[in-house]
């Protein structure tokens, strides 16, 4: 029997037999079931990754290699899902992982999604680039880094082994695109990009910017909740124009975003302006007052 909190514990051989055992048997938890959707299908794509990883790298038949089998297993901790894998591998693959992993591991996420699409667009042999895209894919997923050890067993094998924590409450983004009237707004947790930019007039700006500040409610309590450490939060106001029934709301956001460090988190707001635009300039620095928030003020080129 399995102790609390593991859903999967799996340790022998994995062929691709064995991934469709195991991936149906994941499938069939009722903590599975009883995960977000969003935050099942993460879940489920990391898994497929580590296990086709473990198909497809694992050393067979080294010497000294007998006593370290693949494994695999994913466990809850609080508010996160910890899926853990290993298997041993030839000599000559152990350089290659620590280089592609720690090139990951310092991408950021429009990195991460510019190389992802390279690689996917990119013709390859079989399984050429195959452990690089599924190391890609499980940060994407995730959120987050990927930890990893790779230890010497002897002159031909080493025991390569990672972690990948997935958060079990997923933040949906919001984006909404921009018209000549209402502008662009892009919230995207995952990404760690959230910006407004054009002009702002829309027709019924309540509607608009409650759909914003409702969002940012959702967020502020998901960031209460979080144990994420990621990079600090850039809020990015880059508007042309906005009229006077805008500014209450977007003051309005500026103090939800204000109020970020009390959950723990560290944000900064970056207000964007014309070189000539001056009056622009003012009103941030107006705003940045209101909201009782230092704002950076960023003059573009």
């Amino acid at each position: 029997m399995q102790k609390a909190g593991v859903i999967l514990n799996y340790t022998g051989p994995v062929d691709y037999d064995k991934i469709d055992s195991l991936l149906s048997d994941l499938k069939g938890t009722r903590e599975f079931t009883r995960l977000q959707k969003l935050t099942g299908k993460r879940l489920y794509a990391i898994v497929v990754e580590c296990l086709e990883n473990i198909a497809r790298h694992s050393a067979k038949d080294l010497p000294g290699s007998s006593g370290f089998q693949p494994f695999i297993t994913i466990e809850q901790e609080e508010d996160k899902i910890i899926v853990r894998a290993g298997n041993p591998i030839e000599v000559s693959e152990a350089e290659q992982l620590l280089n592609k992993l720690d090139r990951i591991n310092h991408m950021g996420p429009d990195a991460l999604l510019t190389t992802y699409e390279k690689m996917i667009n990119k013709e390859t042999r079989d399984d050429e680039n195959g452990a690089g895209l599924g190391f890609i894919i499980m940060r994407l997923k995730s959120g987050n880094k990927i930890d990893f050890t790779i230890d010497k067993i002897n002159s031909a094998t080493y025991d390569f082994k990672i972690m990948i924590s997935i958060n079990k409450s997923a933040m949906r983004k919001l984006i909404i695109d921009q018209t000549t009237n209402s502008p662009g707004v892009v919230l995207d947790p995952e990404r760690n990009r959230y910006e407004i930019s054009g002009e702002s007039r829309p027709p019924d700006v309540g509607n608009f910017y409650g759909e914003i500040l409702k969002w940012m409610d959702d967020y502020s309590q998901y960031l209460g909740r979080s144990q994420e450490d990621k990079d600090p939060l850039e809020f990015n106001f880059n508007l042309e124009y906005f009229n006077s029934s805008s500014a209450k709301y977007i003051l309005d956001f500026c103090k939800q975003i204000a109020a970020i460090p009390s959950k723990g988190k560290n944000v900064r707001i970056k207000w964007h302006y014309e070189a000539e635009d001056m009056d622009m300039l003012e009103v941030g620095k107006e705003l940045s007052r209101m909201a009782k928030f230092p704002f950076e003020f960023i003059k573009k080129s």
